[in-house]
């Protein structure tokens, strides 16, 4: 690489998440895999219960197992001190991976809505885009995503960027499936605002019309922002261009 490359090099910062664990998990199995085989070759391939406990036990008391855990530790204090340590639900990947869809364009048309609110209607918001689409596109949307970031997960570690979410393939044949069925006409506006302004409903406790909500035309406009290849990010540009 040249000085100049390496200079202009860009680096994403890493994500908050799960994975951060799942790396180490994974790291602390490769390193008891490892220990067993070298054990089973010493036995001639067979090792006994007592054998087994005893290659724990030393895997255990181990500065290699040590290091796995602190340099995950290292790992998860850089990404928590740039970022604000995220909840892991059920729905969590899916709605990060909305928002990576469409943050820029949400925060833009719905800038109203969420100054008259809280951090939390961007959540509200995103939650009620999951579970529209799989009501109306693809059922099994949240667990396809939650198997394909399980993966990324196993895979990266710790390593996991936006850029490595929007790279993966499996994800972005589900989005793009997904999307192919996103709002188009009136009734399709109406029923995604609806299913909006329930959540927030929900979560705000109000119940009636209200500033923090939405109507059909500020859907469709944000869909038809969406849609809009001109004003793609990256991640649209990969499973919408």
């Amino acid at each position: 690489m040249r000085p100049s490359d390496k200079k202009n090099a860009i680096t994403y910062p890493k994500l908050s998440g799960p994975h951060i664990c799942v790396g180490a998990g994974q790291q602390a199995l490769d390193l008891a895999r490892r220990s067993l085989e070298s054990a089973a070759d010493l036995k001639g391939g067979k090792l006994s219960k007592t054998d087994i406990a005893a290659v724990f036990n030393f895997i255990a008391e181990s500065p290699g197992l040590f290091d796995i855990y602190r340099s995950n530790y290292e790992a998860c204090g850089r990404i928590h001190k740039r970022q604000p340590f995220v909840g892991a639900n059920k729905d969590f990947f899916a709605m990060s991976v909305l928002r990576f869809l469409c943050f820029d364009i949400l925060r833009k048309v719905f800038e109203p809505q969420i100054k008259r609110s809280d951090a939390s209607w961007e959540i509200e918001f995103l939650h009620a885009f999951s579970a529209y689409i799989a009501r109306t596109a693809d059922a099994g949307f949240t667990d396809s995503l939650s198997e394909a970031y399980r993966k990324l997960a196993k895979a990266h570690g710790n390593e996991i960027t936006a850029v490595t979410i929007a790279n993966d393939p499996a994800i972005q044949d589900i989005v793009r499936n997904a999307a192919r069925l996103f709002p188009k006409e009136h009734i399709d506006y109406v029923n995604f605002s609806n299913a909006v302004n329930k959540a927030l409903s929900d979560k705000f406790e109000d119940y009636g019309p209200s500033p923090i909500k939405v109507s059909e035309p500020v859907i469709e406009r944000f869909f038809d922002a969406l849609r809009d290849m001109s004003r793609a990010n990256y991640f649209r540009k990969m499973v919408l261009g």
